[in-house]
């Protein structure tokens, strides 16, 4: 049994705080004071003359956080905590290294060199440093939201209102998933991304990968299509 809990055996304290007092009382009258059994000199005047001037603590608090690895996200971004980081475009499709606490997010390539540092975002919000953003869609980001809302809305109406809520919601940091919303109309049908857009709707699906989705499902033939067609004998 440690000194301390020697010293606590047997009594009982209102409060932590009663606790704590009673222990600080204690230390400065009993444990600083004894003379250590080894050494033959006073505990406390060796910690303050020799021991805290030779291991002074750090001037700042030990460093705590989180770190994983992720792949960066076709829109550009990795996922921390259901917020939303920028990296370079060298980095799309690849694997990063994501290290994070309550303030920062910092972004490492494989022989962890620091590629990108955001401050901490909250949930569902996005964090864009507009170095990331490739050469090639700078073009369309900078035609602004005016411009790609009137594309969706041109769409349909269950299109505009997706587009509408999701920078409603996201701001500026939404605009590409609506350019994506665009460019499904070069893939699918008008009349099958509204109804993606209607489903995702009803849903509160908000992501353009939830559009990809909708839009696969209805392609798919269904169990009453493949029974009806004729046999034959």
């Amino acid at each position: 049994m440690t000194t301390c809990r020697r010293t606590l055996k047997g009594r009982t304290f209102d409060s932590l705080a009663d606790q704590n007092r009673y222990l600080a009382e204690w230390e400065a009258a009993v444990a600083d004071t004894r003379i250590h059994g080894t050494t033959r000199q006073q505990v406390g005047r060796v910690f303050e003359q020799i021991e805290r001037p030779a291991r002074p603590l750090p001037a700042t608090r030990f460093p705590c956080f989180q770190e994983g690895q992720r792949i960066v996200n076709r829109d550009g971004h990795v996922e921390v905590a259901k917020a939303y980081y920028s990296a370079p475009p060298e980095f799309l499709g690849r694997k990063v290294w994501i290290r994070w606490d309550s303030q920062v997010v910092r972004l490492f390539d494989p022989q962890f060199k620091q590629i990108a540092i955001h401050a901490r975002r909250e949930p569902g919000r996005f964090a864009t440093d507009q170095r990331h953003i490739a050469p090639e869609k700078r073009g369309g980001l900078e035609r602004g939201a005016v411009w790609w809302l009137r594309k969706a809305q041109a769409i349909g109406p269950e299109a505009g209102r997706w587009a509408e809520t999701l920078l409603a919601q996201r701001g500026i940091h939404a605009l590409r998933a609506v350019m994506g919303l665009v460019s499904l109309t070069q893939r699918h049908a008008s009349g099958a991304v509204e109804q993606a857009c209607a489903s995702a709707r009803a849903h509160a699906a908000w992501r353009l990968r939830d559009l990809r989705n909708l839009l696969k499902r209805q392609r798919r033939p269904s169990r009453s299509d493949s029974s009806s067609s004729p046999s034959t004998r």
